[in-house]
Order: structure tokens, then sequence, then C-alpha cells
């Protein structure tokens, strides 16, 4: 049987494989580039509904909140929302926290470029 794209990629989303490997591509990246210093970085999809993101160092600690039914994600740093933002793809609300988190740990594109050759060698490109 062969499949159109749309529907390849929303059975992707759907069974959560796309969101979890996104998230364990950042995870990757927090943990090459923070050399055992003490950050946390957790994630938690609940049923392809909604993305929960824990973010944690010493000083801050930043949690973000994909509702991905209503594509709205939503930024709390220190308990405080510090942004709430419309998205028109779950690829962009993705991307919207990988870049959040890449700027406040100064994450260069040579690492990323490094951890997305990974991910790519363990998931085939996207």
């Amino acid at each position: 049987m062969i499949k159109k794209y749309n529907q390849f990629i929303r059975e992707f989303v759907e069974n959560g494989n796309y969101i979890d490997a996104k998230m364990q591509e950042l995870k990757d990246l927090v943990d090459n580039v923070t050399n055992g210093q003490n950050i946390i970085y957790e994630w938690e999809n609940k049923s392809d509904h909604e993305l929960v993101v824990s973010f944690s160092t010493d000083d801050l600690s930043i949690k973000y909140d994909f509702d991905i039914d209503d594509l709205l994600v939503t930024k709390t740093a220190g308990g405080d929302i510090d942004f709430q933002t419309n998205v028109e793809s779950i690829d962009e609300g993705l991307e919207m926290i990988e870049k959040d988190i890449q700027s406040i740990l100064g994450i260069s594109e040579t690492k990323k470029l490094t951890a997305t050759k990974t991910y790519q060698r363990m998931f085939g490109d996207k």
C-alpha cells in the first residue's frame, strides 16, 4: 500500500516517534555541551496532545508547555510566563523550544550539526 506524504507524516507524529526523537536529539545536544554541569533536561509527551519540557540549571528553571492540539507554546521562567505564542505546525513549536534552549546555553551551529548528524544516523533523514 502506498501512502500519501501527509498521511505518512501524520501517522508518524501521532504515534509520538517524531516528537520523542526531536526531544531526545535536544537532550543529547544539551548533554554534549554541558560536560557534567548541573543541568536537568527532561520532557513528557502526554498522549501526543501536550508536550512538557523542563530545563533547569543552578540559577534558572524553565518550563515549556506545548499544547499540540491548539499549537500553542508557553514558556515559563521562574514561575512567570515569559511568552505564549501560537505556531503554525508541530515542527515550528519544537523548533522554537529547541532554539530557545540553544540560545540559553550558547550552543553554536557547529555543535548542533554534530548532534544532528548523530540523530540522522540513528533515525534517518527527517
